[in-house]
């Protein structure tokens, strides 16, 4: 009886490895930075810095767990595209914010991984692999609803203060009226100009699939 062929790893095996390590790296630091930040507290989660951190290491797990499952469901790419998106969005606001508005101290570990080297790999992770295959052109308006998440935490900020009642971010202060309302603004405008710049790498990424005959 002859041996069962042997079957050799093609280029997508490899590249699937390969977005998998990566991904792995990205979660592992993610996770990483997140429960240093928390310190077995969940309350720190009222910051926004948690947050972006909590969906970049959600994103990038579950494009592992898709990557080693092998997961060929057809909505499947778009939705971990729309996710990683996102994260990416929160990511870069965060660290320019951080780094232009308040301490921009990088000395904590669990600083340095939310606030500089996440934010960094969650950027590169979109540049080099796109949202995802070609063919799978995000639409202009998916920027927009990446607002959900920062419109929302605007909710819930709101009500939540720090612990000696003082608002979490001393720029945005709710009981400061107009000026509060002036920052939200400011705020949502740099969400959604950062969201655009996202999407319009992820296009850039993502070329038309070819309906060339073959």
């Amino acid at each position: 009886m002859d041996p069962a062929p042997v079957r050799s790893a093609t280029p997508t095996d490899r590249n699937r490895a390969l977005v998998v390590a990566w991904r792995t790296l990205i979660a592992g630091l993610a996770w990483w930075g997140l429960l240093a930040a928390l310190g077995g507290e969940l309350g720190q989660l009222k910051y926004f810095s948690q947050v972006t951190t909590l969906t970049v290491a959600l994103a990038a797990t579950a494009g592992v767990i898709g990557g080693l499952l092998a997961i060929d469901s057809p909505g499947w790419p778009h939705t971990l595209a729309w996710c990683r998106g996102a994260s990416t969005t929160y990511a870069i606001v965060t660290a320019v914010i951080y780094q232009t508005l308040l301490s921009g101290n990088l000395s904590a570990t669990s600083s340095l991984l939310e606030h500089a080297v996440v934010p960094a790999l969650a950027v590169i992770d979109w540049v080099v692999f796109g949202p995802g295959p070609a063919g799978r052109r995000q639409a202009w308006w998916t920027a927009l609803t990446w607002l959900i998440l920062p419109i929302c935490y605007l909710g819930v900020y709101t009500q939540v203060r720090d612990r000696t009642g003082r608002p979490l971010y001393p720029f945005l202060d709710p009981t400061a009226g107009g000026r509060f309302w002036l920052w939200v603004g400011i705020m949502l405008a740099v969400f959604t100009l950062v969201g655009f710049a996202v999407w319009a790498v992820g296009r850039l990424r993502s070329p038309a699939r070819s309906t060339a005959p073959r």
